[in-house]
């Protein structure tokens, strides 16, 4: 592969940080019925072979990395148990989003797979777990608006059982390629990470890897896909210093410390289009707390 200029997209921006409270309804039976099928699934093994690629992990799963600070939104516990016991029913249907932020109609519209829009349909919404969690972010707001710390969590627990990535490096290779043959850039200091990272990018694939650099070792690698979805938008993922599939990754802070953060939304809130309100932006500039 020829050489070309290196583009790659990593960063971090502020989180908006709350807490959420579960309400005491009858659970809706479906809805438990439905979770308990999807956390009973076997993470089936990622062949290179099969396209289109499928999920790699169950919805829930417990994946390795580093641990979230209990205060941090998608650390708060029990969320299928809250979610099963919203009834959905509640939620006009169609569900009209137009009066939430921006900020909120485009997470909305990410996790429904589309990139505008402000209405959604209960049917069109159930077709996955995200768009229900779309519907119970609905259920448990109040005053007509979504709980936007339970749609946040929505996001973190059905995500990666959602979206098709190899569930280690080794199986990422196999699918997409040696990533370490790819065109490279190395920074001294990145300022999502306050530390060195290797940037490698395959602009054929619409692929970029991140390696953060910590005492000469890799400490994670986040990937950035860009050709995965149907609407344009990009999606994220996350790999541990063991090359295993993760929900969340460390980046720095103002006072020259650490945090671990949850993913995607940690990457949506750096990735954002501002302009077009869709999470597009594969360069997004001024972030970022380290190398100051």
């Amino acid at each position: 592969m020829q050489n070309r200029s290196l583009s790659v997209p990593v960063a971090l921006c502020t989180l908006w940080l709350s807490a959420c409270h579960s309400s005491q309804v009858e659970p809706d039976p479906q809805l438990l019925a439905d979770l308990a099928a999807m956390e009973d699934l076997a993470s089936p093994s990622v062949d290179a072979t099969l396209p289109p690629p499928t999920p790699s992990v169950a919805c829930g799963a417990m994946l390795p990395g580093p641990p979230l600070k209990s205060d941090v939104t998608e650390a708060l516990p029990d969320y299928a148990a809250q979610l099963a016991a919203l009834d959905l029913k509640t939620v006009p249907d169609p569900l009209d989003y137009s009066a939430e932020s921006k900020l909120s109609v485009a997470v909305v519209n990410y996790m429904l797979g589309r990139s505008q829009g402000t209405t959604v349909s209960h049917q069109d919404a159930q077709q996955t777990a995200l768009g229900r969690a779309v519907l119970g972010a609905a259920a448990k707001g109040t005053g007509g608006k979504l709980d936007f710390s339970f749609l946040r969590r929505g996001l973190y627990y059905f995500y990666p059982c959602d979206r098709p990535f190899p569930a280690d490096l080794g199986a990422f290779v196999a699918r997409y390629g040696d990533y370490k043959k790819w065109p490279v850039q190395q920074l001294d200091c990145a300022r999502p990470k306050n530390g060195p990272r290797r940037l490698y990018e395959d602009l054929d694939q619409g692929i970029y890897v991140a390696e953060t650099i910590v005492d000469g070792a890799v400490r994670e690698t986040e990937v950035l896909f860009t050709s995965l979805r149907s609407d344009g938008q990009l999606d994220f993922a996350a790999y541990t210093e063991e090359g295993k599939l993760s929900d969340r990754s460390t980046f720095a802070t103002a006072g020259g410390t650490s945090v671990v953060l949850a993913a995607p939304y940690t990457c949506i809130s750096c990735h954002l289009d501002t302009t077009a309100w869709t999470i597009t932006r594969k360069m997004p500039t001024g972030t970022g707390a380290g190398c100051r």
